[in-house]
């Protein structure tokens, strides 16, 4: 995993949209502090995910799977693998392994989003924090393969989001895409 690269795609991102650079500031803390960022046994503070917003091909609807555990819909992502060069790369790969879906091309260049957000403990690991780097995609089929590891794939009209998950995280990435007009 570059370091240096995303210490500098998120200080990007932090100048490029500044009601995130308070999650940006503890993300790079945590780059400069742990000495396992990316590791899911890292839990104190927490460790960084990577997930994916994929609009449909016609730029109407959004990729949503069923996370088995939250019980909730949320944008397809998880943990990074050590053989992840990127986060990107973790992203694009958790969209693939999740719901079936491997045609995918950058929306935009560089991180779309970034979010800090408590798990909670489960019988395995206690309560901790996921430091999720977004990335912003469009499929190139609607096709869908939902895995066992999700409770479920569709896609959702942009419009209608909100009505399955009206987290002000997911809101706001909604948001983002629906005014969102290529160069």
């Amino acid at each position: 995993m570059q370091i240096e690269a995303l210490v500098e795609s998120l200080a990007v991102h932090g100048r490029a949209q500044p009601d995130r650079a308070p999650v940006v500031a503890r993300m790079l803390d945590v780059l400069r502090r742990s000495g396992a960022p990316f590791s899911r046994s890292e839990l104190d503070p927490g460790h960084f995910t990577a997930s994916a917003f994929v609009l449909s091909p016609e730029l109407e609807r959004l990729l949503l799977v069923r996370h088995k555990k939250l019980g909730r819909w949320l944008q397809p992502g998880g943990h990074v693998e050590v053989t992840d060069p990127s986060l990107r790369a973790a992203a694009e790969r958790e969209v693939g392994e999740e719901t079936g879906v491997l045609d995918v091309t950058d929306l935009m260049d560089g991180i779309f989003d970034v979010d800090a957000h408590l798990i909670p403990a489960s019988a395995r690991e206690g309560a901790h924090v996921h430091f999720d780097v977004r990335y912003a995609f469009v499929a190139g089929s609607e096709r869908l393969l939902a895995s066992d590891e999700v409770g479920g794939a569709r896609w959702v009209e942009l419009a209608e989001v909100a009505a399955l998950n009206p987290e002000e995280s997911i809101v706001r990435c909604v948001e983002r895409l629906r005014g969102w007009r290529p160069a």
